[in-house]
């Protein structure tokens, strides 16, 4: 009779060990896989805290927040959200979310429900001449967005400069004439994707 050496055995055990930690926990009828431990401080998480990329809901609460007297529940931005919305991310975890290629569309419809006075933009004038007041709508868009690090933290001159960019251009394009109301919306779509993009908070 042939006898299995143990070093065999211990090699089978450690590797059929080995297997079954790498599987998923088990679920006990149907209910929520246990926790077991909290995570040690550092772990990366996906979809939790700083990791977390923004819910359908999510998104259109930042739209909201972002942009003055833009209703989800009147205008384009209403209609828009009945279209979108089951295209939006729908869980948190930035690595399986999907949809988040349909944030400017959702942007545009709310762009062009916000007003030009809400932001002190003239609707007449050349874009030239009112580029101040459409760098400082766009500030003000950042600032609602993100808490007002727009225009007091570190970047602030990095975000202005981004804006002025986008103004000068837009101002100088000769092959279509820029007015003012897609100058705005383009400088509304700019900061409001930015603000509502941005993904952990």
């Amino acid at each position: 009779m042939k006898r299995t050496s143990p070093l065999l055995l211990a090699a089978l055990v450690a590797s059929l060990a080995t297997i079954a930690a790498c599987l998923p926990p088990a679920t006990s009828a149907g209910g929520p896989p246990d926790s077991g431990p909290p995570p040690e401080p550092g772990t990366d998480l996906p979809g939790l805290g700083s990791a977390s990329a923004p819910t359908a809901d999510a998104v259109i609460g930042r739209i909201r927040n972002t942009l003055i007297g833009v209703d989800p529940l009147a205008g384009n931005f209403a209609k828009a959200i009945a279209q979108v919305k089951p295209n939006l991310p729908q869980m948190t975890n930035p690595v399986q979310a999907t949809g988040l290629d349909q944030i400017p569309l959702l942007v545009y419809a709310a762009c062009t429900d916000a007003k030009f006075v809400s932001y002190n933009v003239p609707t007449t004038g050349t874009v030239s001449a009112n580029s101040a007041a459409l760098v400082a709508a766009g500030m003000k868009m950042l600032d609602a967005g993100l808490a007002g690090l727009a225009s007091q933290g570190a970047s602030s001159g990095d975000f202005q400069a981004v804006l002025q960019a986008l103004v000068s251009t837009l101002a100088a394009d000769k092959a279509t004439t820029q007015t003012m109301t897609t100058s705005f919306i383009a400088v509304c779509m700019a900061s409001t994707t930015a603000a509502v993009s941005m993904v952990g908070y």
